[in-house]
């Protein structure tokens, strides 16, 4: 697996933490915006340098990108930028038929720009959007023919952009909360509470509950994930799909894969109610501290609350301004009012470990009995031994599983003697321990059923590897 700085230049991120990062990355997104219209990432050179120079036109502040050439004028700051640019690895030159140079974003900086243009957008993801995705390919059944190709690596990537766009309205959330700092007044707190409400509470949290609800498709998202795995006929497609695609040439590895990219999804849906669990309660404690903290800040009546909130306002204000102690000089008469003291405890989030005292429990005798005789002790043990024989490891199995081929390629599961319950019990472990490398057979299932004495299964044949 390539590293991500075999592909970009060393200096790719330079610009962004540079002292004129404000200036590069507004350069950036004009060049970006600049290329929309066009058929490809690439436009003629003037066309930038114009658009660049109208942005640094607004500043008339003097711009040194290389702390040896001072530049005033906006299209000298424009061709400084665009060479800047090209030597950090975000653009390069291209020379047309008609002689004239264009200049073209590199392939690796798109991706990065457009997650730049989301950030400041403050773009939201239509979540029935991507789940109604997920359902269509999986029911379209023109797409099974090719099902790698057309169904499971969209499934497999709209499954990815759902989660990560979920886990991202969670972590906004938190980041809300997090900005609700004890020295806002109640001015500030109604405004961040309205912030948060327009972008959060009724844009995308409000969506998530109600029109986007992701509940609606998951179970027939999960049933389609099932057909595919139980369908051998479409894991055939799907494997050889695979092998083209990512150049796989293993046909068991490439089964493999299939199966964990199946599984990763079918995971991912059955854990989207915790997500959406802690985005629930993050929700609701980031409302509940709203609204606290506004209660008390408008807390300034004549009542009991209104009065104490305004006294210890002010005694705050003493202590933040002067840094001493109030008590020295506030008269006998507010000492007897009010005692001021530390309150010391151990809150939530403190590092220190709560020390928990238990005084041990009074013994009133210790008991002089025997343990188990030895005879005991020695049926014990061979119950535990026959215990250990009965059961199904894998090891176990795999070895069943050799002598019963014997010499032969393969076997159909109808011909496994059946004469108890354990007998059947172990053609499950069998199916169960098929997908372990290690093991010396494999299986192929299919969708018809057979009858083996008083039971019906799946039938599926038993193949050396």
């Amino acid at each position: 697996m390539a590293k991500l700085f075999q592909i970009i230049p060393e200096e790719f991120f330079k610009p962004l933490t540079s002292r004129y990062r404000q200036e590069y990355a507004d350069s950036i997104l004009l060049i970006y915006n600049t290329f929309k219209p066009e058929i490809s990432y690439g436009v003629n050179r003037e066309i930038v340098v114009k658009e660049l120079t109208v942005y640094f036109d607004a500043d008339d502040e003097e711009i040194s990108f290389d702390e040896e050439h001072v530049l005033r004028d906006a299209r000298d700051k424009a061709n400084a930028m665009i060479a800047q640019l090209k030597k950090c690895g975000w653009l390069e030159y291209e020379q047309v038929e008609d002689h004239r140079l264009n200049v073209s974003l590199m392939e690796y900086a798109i991706p990065i720009i457009e997650s730049m243009d989301r950030i400041i957008r403050e773009q939201e993801t239509e979540y029935q959007g991507l789940i109604s995705q997920i359902h269509a390919s999986l029911r379209n059944k023109e797409s099974y023919v090719k099902p790698y190709e057309l169904v499971i690596m969209g499934v497999r990537e709209n499954t990815e952009r759902l989660i990560s766009e979920l886990k991202r309205l969670n972590v906004s959330i938190k980041r809300h909360m997090d900005r609700q700092t004890a020295d806002m007044d109640a001015a500030q707190i109604l405004d961040h509470f309205f912030e948060y409400h327009q972008n959060i509470g009724s844009k995308a949290y409000m969506r998530l509950k109600t029109s986007d609800n992701i509940s609606r498709f998951r179970g027939a998202i999960i049933d389609g994930i099932n057909g595919i795995l139980e369908n051998s006929d479409i894991m055939g497609r799907a494997v050889k799909g695979y092998m083209e695609v990512e150049q796989q040439e293993d046909e068991d590895l490439a089964y493999d894969a299939l199966i964990t990219i199946l599984t990763d999804v079918k995971a991912s849906f059955y854990r989207l109610n915790d997500i959406i669990e802690e985005i629930d309660r993050k929700h609701s404690k980031y409302m509940r501290n709203a609204v606290m903290r506004a209660r008390f800040k408008l807390s300034t009546g004549n009542n009991l609350e209104g009065k104490l909130s305004r006294v210890l306002d002010h005694i705050a204000e003493r202590i933040n301004e002067n840094d001493e102690d109030i008590m020295e000089d506030s008269g006998e008469m507010l000492a007897e009012l009010a005692s001021i003291y530390p309150q010391y405890y151990i809150s939530p989030e403190s590092l220190r470990t709560v020390p928990v005292s238990r005084a041990p429990g009074k013994v009133d005798r210790i008991s002089t009995a025997e343990g188990i005789s030895r005879e005991e002790r020695i049926v014990f043990r061979e119950a535990l031994k026959e215990k250990n024989r009965k059961k199904f490891s894998r090891k176990k199995v795999d070895a069943f599983v050799s002598e019963l081929l014997g010499d032969r390629k393969k076997i159909g599961v109808d011909e496994i003697p059946v004469e108890c319950r354990r007998d059947l019990i172990r053609i499950i472990y069998i199916s169960i321990y098929a997908g372990n490398r290690a093991n010396c057979y494999s299986i192929k299932r299919s969708k018809r059923r057979v009858r083996i004495g008083e039971y019906e299964l799946p039938f599926f044949e038993i193949i050396r590897r």
